[in-house]
């Protein structure tokens, strides 16, 4: 929608999203942008069901949408190609092979827990960060990246750490930029005053349970910045398959009656929970755009956050207290202090929530985006 504020656009998607797709184009874009819907034999969508089915329809799909683009350009005339979907470096296009400019991106995929963290995770987790660290290693010698890497005109790359796969040689193709944003509605109530506020600092997390978020650091901070006198309750919204044992964990430390396990919620329900809160704990361990702590953002939350992947693109140091990835007992004490900190200053508190909305609003709204790719058009039509 974005693209189409500026440009005319052909978008190739699955059929079966032609009616929600159709009714929720805006009128005033419905001259600049068509849809031409493409899908797969019946038998061969099943494997979309199934999540071991899922990559290998998707290769499929991607190979028939290629084919079909192909056709396309046989009768309409277009300037760029550009590949937007599953945003990963790893996941297979065609659309290079087209007789034109070819823009590759938003991709992610160099986010990748920090090496020394890795132990932190269960077996299957530390197996799957291993495997990923092996793919990056041999990227440059993997001829299914390599090709895409070759002729792209541009490369998008969601953070810095995406942007550092790519050889040097090709580096000056690399532009990053974070594939997602924040509506502006979210953005239309003023910031919230939490200065004094009564009883205990309400702080929360909102996301899966799930390894890789690194709640139980979260959990584990706020047992001990409680026994250091910080008067804080700690709210966390979503569900996953380490909700039990979180909860079991936070009894064991002996503050069960300070969490609260909200489960999965509306969107609309988050932002109230989110308005409500004085601390946003985000101890994921790798993100790419995450909305989660964008929305926190844009309430006026001060966050808590570890410094790398996305985190470290969407935060800075006036809007976030920022953990090193170091060891977990390191970051389990950085999260403790930063929180015992908070508890004891509104103004530190309200200085860092005001900052962090300043954020959200000067570079990650939606139209942000526009201005990147429209900046990005303009360079590529310059004579070279």
């Amino acid at each position: 929608m974005q693209l189409a504020s500026f440009a005319e656009i052909v978008v190739l998607t699955r059929s079966n999203n032609q009616t929600a797709v159709e009714a929720a184009l805006p009128p005033e874009l419905a001259g600049r942008v068509r849809f031409e819907f493409y899908d797969l034999p019946p038998g061969i969508r099943r494997l979309k069901r199934k999540e071991k089915g899922l990559y290998f329809y998707y290769l499929l799909w991607q190979w028939g949408a290629y084919r079909r683009a192909r056709e396309l350009t046989k009768f309409s005339r277009f300037d760029y190609a550009m590949h937007l979907t599953f945003g990963s470096i790893w996941m297979p296009t065609f659309m290079h092979h087209l007789p034109l400019p070819f823009i590759w991106g938003p991709v992610g995929g160099g986010e990748a827990v920090p090496f020394r963290l890795i132990g932190a995770l269960p077996p299957l987790g530390r197996i799957t960060q291993y495997l990923r660290y092996a793919l990056m290693a041999t990227l440059r010698v993997n001829p299914l990246i390599m090709g895409i890497v070759r002729r792209a005109k541009v490369i998008l790359a969601r953070t810095e750490d995406t942007a550092k796969l790519i050889p040097a040689r090709h580096a000056g193709k690399v532009r990053v930029v974070l594939e997602t944003a924040v509506a502006d509605d979210l953005l239309s109530d003023s910031i919230c005053e939490r200065v004094g506020t009564a009883g205990p600092l309400r702080v929360i997390y909102t996301g899966r349970l799930v390894a890789l978020k690194n709640v139980a650091a979260g959990i584990n901070a706020m047992a001990r910045a409680r026994e250091r006198g910080a008067n804080l309750e700690f709210v966390i919204v979503g569900n996953g398959p380490l909700r039990e044992t979180l909860k079991a964990l936070a009894e064991r430390l002996g503050i069960a009656e300070f969490v609260t396990f909200l489960g999965s919620v509306s969107q609309a329900e988050v932002i109230e929970e989110l308005a409500k809160s004085d601390v946003y704990l985000f101890p994921s361990l790798k993100e790419g755009g995450v909305w989660s702590l964008m929305e926190a953002m844009s309430v006026g939350l001060p966050t808590l956050c570890v410094n790398t992947s996305g985190m470290a693109v969407i935060t800075d140091e006036t809007s976030a207290i920022r953990v090193a990835p170091d060891s977990q007992e390191q970051m389990i004490a950085g999260f403790t202090r930063a929180l015992v900190d908070l508890a004891q200053s509104p103004e530190l508190r309200q200085k860092l929530g005001t900052n962090a909305r300043r954020r959200i609003e000067e570079h990650f709204r939606w139209h942000h985006k526009a201005e990147f790719m429209q900046a990005l058009f303009d360079e590529l039509e310059q004579p070279a």
